[in-house]
């Protein structure tokens, strides 16, 4: 296998990095001297990747004497509200408004506890410190601290003790911990019902969702929480942002007055689809908006200089250093480049997102991977495409940014970007939509020396197709509707016009319709759409493996994607044949998303065999 890097076929790549180690040394965060770096003024809004020890964060520079302090919520809710609350940040840095988000230890591109947490202790000093940080940052003498969920919580009752507080905006609250902790409960069984994969055995207190497990000692911490027996008012001004049908907020509310605050009430609108779905959750600007507008008339007239925002420094793990980062045209794409603590050289993965779920992946699947490989000598890119998580959109960019022409040249960035970082061959890895993109940015990019797409559900993608319901209801196939309008009666009534199946029906009939073409795709010639289709996956197969690129399939075994492999590949692969690089493997009980602790085990022992002939080449070389 000849294997050839650093060919450039002329595209226009990383327009500037913040995110350049230097070699043979610590991670550093340097703007590169040839080339125009940002200015404050343009890149302010999209927030600045900062660290605070143990926990990083997005800081928005602004020119006003207060500043925000936003506390994020918790688990699967912060998975559905990160574009939600970058969105919100952008609003109070375009009122001039300084802004600081952060992980809390544990979450998001946090460093993990050693030991297993005992409370929520290290989360409220985190708090602490991150207000600290701000207001000697941003140089003002009063914070606002802004909070949704467990953050709303955590912003009521520590504000009593943070210097400066001027006012506390409290989101959707968690008011009483005991209800909180059923809630999850009830909300994990839903969740694992509706992926059909029942409840994870490596789940001990069954609090789970999605895979984002809370750790019993922080549950038992939680469940004594009463903000209706809240002691002492946080704050002289207060705004509560209601949920419609509960009362809960109105209970913090009628607590808060009776503590001596000034309270204000607006409505939650469109709370409701925030938390279903991190695919399907959009910024709800009207309520943000009104949000922002509160905040903004309590700044006084008197205008603090802006500071620049603090160079960010790495992350420090046992075993691996990780820095964030922009990079891209315009600087609007965010990573987090992790690398081995020793290593200068080493191989890097590129990963990309799946779906919505921004770059630390379902159940912090991307973050975990990224380390657990660390101990084995490979560095790693995780970033985030155009419109999802800390990437603000570009302009233009359609409401349905998965499939997009946008995401591919993402991904091309992302891999001239990781060339920069390290010079060890680059590996490109993505999942279901990401599997698209990383196999499109491939075929453009000749120093992706491997290929990894994992449960990838398009090879080429269908332009009489919508990207919006495929993406919606792209997986229902597998599951009982599908199976039920196979079913002779159901197809009848159907047929007869008795049977309303509305929108994810039609988009499973049009899967049944088209089952028929693709199989007769390879012997049509170019006498069908499906069989040009099926066609130009051959050609760009053909070309990779006419590069020396390797390519390897890993699929979940009951994955939804496996229809879209055996249209082009057989029924058992056999087509496989005709290519010396490319390889399939199936990795048992996981579902789509590798929800399970199991499963995501199971997925990094597939991901290391899969890249492992890559770094054998780069021994032997």
């Amino acid at each position: 296998m000849t294997i050839r890097l650093g060919i450039d076929d002329g595209r226009d790549g990383a327009a500037g990095s913040l995110l350049r180690p230097r070699p043979m040394a610590r991670v550093d965060a340097r703007l590169d001297p040839d080339r125009s770096a940002p200015t404050l003024g343009r890149t302010a809004k999209f927030g600045e990747p900062v660290s605070l020890g143990s926990f990083g964060g997005f800081y928005h520079p602004g020119r006003a004497a207060l500043a925000v302090l936003m506390l994020s919520p918790i688990g699967f809710e912060e998975m559905c509200l990160r574009s939600t609350w970058r969105s919100l940040a952008t609003l109070f840095a375009e009122a001039g408004l300084p802004c600081l988000r952060f992980d809390y230890p544990g979450t998001g591109d946090a460093l993990d506890p050693i030991e297993a947490p005992e409370g929520i202790d290290d989360w409220k000093d985190a708090v602490r410190r991150a207000a600290a940080w701000l207001r000697e940052t941003a140089g003002v003498d009063e914070i606002v601290l802004v909070g949704q969920g467990f953050g709303a919580t955590l912003a009521l009752t520590l504000a009593p003790e943070l210097e400066g507080v001027r006012a506390v905006v409290s989101m959707a609250a968690v008011e009483n911990g005991r209800h909180y902790l059923r809630e999850l409960a009830a909300w994990s069984r839903i969740v694992t019902d509706s992926i059909g994969i029942g409840p994870d055995p490596l789940d001990e207190n069954g609090l789970g969702v999605a895979g984002l497990v809370l750790p019993a000692g922080r549950a038992a911490a939680i469940k004594s929480i009463r903000l209706d027996a809240l002691a002492e008012r946080p704050a002289a001004d207060v705004l509560v942002v209601g949920r419609a049908g509960t009362d809960r907020d109105d209970i913090i509310a009628d607590r808060l007055a009776a503590l001596g605050a000034r309270v204000a009430r607006q409505p939650f609108e469109g709370y409701e689809t925030l938390l279903t779905d991190p695919t399907q959750a959009r910024p709800p600007m009207p309520t943000l908006e009104r949000i922002a507008t509160y905040v903004a008339a309590l700044a006084n007239a008197r205008p603090s200089a802006a500071l620049p925002a603090p160079v960010p420094r790495p992350l420090v793990g046992a075993h691996f250093e990780e820095i964030a980062g922009r990079f891209g045209p315009g600087h609007r794409l965010m990573g987090v480049f992790c690398r081995p603590a020793e290593i200068a050289d080493a191989p890097v993965l590129v990963f990309t997102n799946a779906g919505h779920d921004y770059h630390i992946g379902w159940a912090r699947v991307t973050v975990m991977l990224a380390r657990e490989l660390a101990k084995a000598g490979y560095a790693s890119l995780r970033f985030d495409m155009d419109g999802i998580g800390d990437s603000p959109a570009h302009p233009g960019s359609p409401d349905e940014v998965l499939y997009s022409d946008a995401h591919i040249a993402d991904t091309i960035a992302a891999v001239d970007h990781a060339s920069e970082l390290s010079p060890g061959r680059v590996i490109l890895v993505g999942r279901c939509s990401g599997g698209y993109a990383a196999l499109q940015a491939a075929l453009r990019r000749e120093r992706v020396a491997e290929l990894v797409i994992v449960n990838t559900q398009r090879f080429v993608w269908d332009k009489d197709e919508d990207v919006a319901t495929a993406v919606r209801y792209g997986h229902r196939s597998v599951g009982n509707f599908g199976a039920t309008l196979l079913k002779r009666d159901t197809l009848l009534r159907l047929l007869r016009g008795q049977l309303n199946v509305g929108q994810a029906g039609r988009y499973i009939l049009r899967s049944i319709t088209t089952k028929a073409s693709r199989r007769l795709a390879p012997f049509m010639g170019g006498l069908s759409k499906h069989a040009r289709m099926h066609r130009d996956v051959h050609r760009q197969f053909r070309m990779l493996e006419q590069r020396g690129t390797g390519v390897s399939m890993l699929f979940s075994a009951d994955d939804a994607g496996l229809k879209e492999f055996r249209a082009y590949f057989g029924e058992r692969g056999q087509r496989l044949g005709n290519y010396r690089l490319v390889t399939m493997d199936l990795i048992a009980d996981a579902d789509h998303n590798f929800t399970h602790r199991g499963a995501r085990e199971r997925l990094l022992a597939a991901l290391r065999a899969a890249i492992a002939p890559a770094t054998s080449l780069e021994s032997a070389s």
